[in-house]
């Protein structure tokens, strides 16, 4: 009985975990590590460049491959799960750049939650089809039959402490989830 109460508690501190923190730890791989369905992907959009970098990213829902690619003043992160399947493209997008009512509706957010807040970074995601991504990517179709989600990476101060946060709103601008950013654990001295 003892045991069971212990693996019942385990179990719902766990489920709270994932779903409030946020942890990601990438490590850089080479191309060939990477399932062809994901290489043939990005070199069907970028098909010139020479600076995609390719990252293995542990998180709390399990392990992803993420292309990391500078091309024409964006910086995009295109997501695949370890078969090469896409999960989501995000590019990184100045807070001010979204569209007005997106705006306020986040700074809204803000200040109803947290005492002082600062945005470190936006970022734009698209979740959807793979090859209909990748004709917007290629602005072969404006078509609008995807998510769009704005993710921000902030600073918040709640009841006088401040934590790193990474919020999720949808594409009208209204919040869907914020999650805790766990440091990673660093095992040296940094100075």
């Amino acid at each position: 009985m003892k045991h069971t109460w212990l693996l019942v508690v385990l179990f719902f501190m766990v489920d709270s975990l994932y779903s409030q923190d946020k942890f990601e730890k990438e490590s850089r791989i080479k191309s060939s590590e990477v399932s062809m369905k994901a290489t043939n992907y990005i070199e069907s959009i970028f098909p010139e460049s020479r600076k995609i970098k390719w990252y293995l990213e542990e998180n709390l829902e399990g392990i992803a491959v993420e292309a990391k690619i500078k091309e024409n003043r964006t910086v995009y992160s295109i997501k695949f799960d370890t078969l090469g399947n896409l999960q989501d493209i995000e590019f990184i997008q100045r807070f001010d750049e979204l569209p007005s009512r997106v705006q306020q509706k986040i700074r809204g957010y803000f200040q109803g939650n947290y005492d002082r807040h600062k945005i470190r970074k936006t970022q734009i995601q698209w979740i959807g089809d793979a090859n209909l991504l990748r004709s917007v990517l290629l602005k072969e179709t404006q078509s609008q039959q995807y998510e769009v989600n704005y993710e921000i990476v902030f600073s918040g101060r709640k009841d006088g402490d401040t934590r790193s946060y990474e919020a999720l709103f949808s594409d009208t601008g209204e919040h869907i989830e914020t999650k805790k950013i766990i440091p990673r654990n660093l095992n040296h001295l940094i100075y």
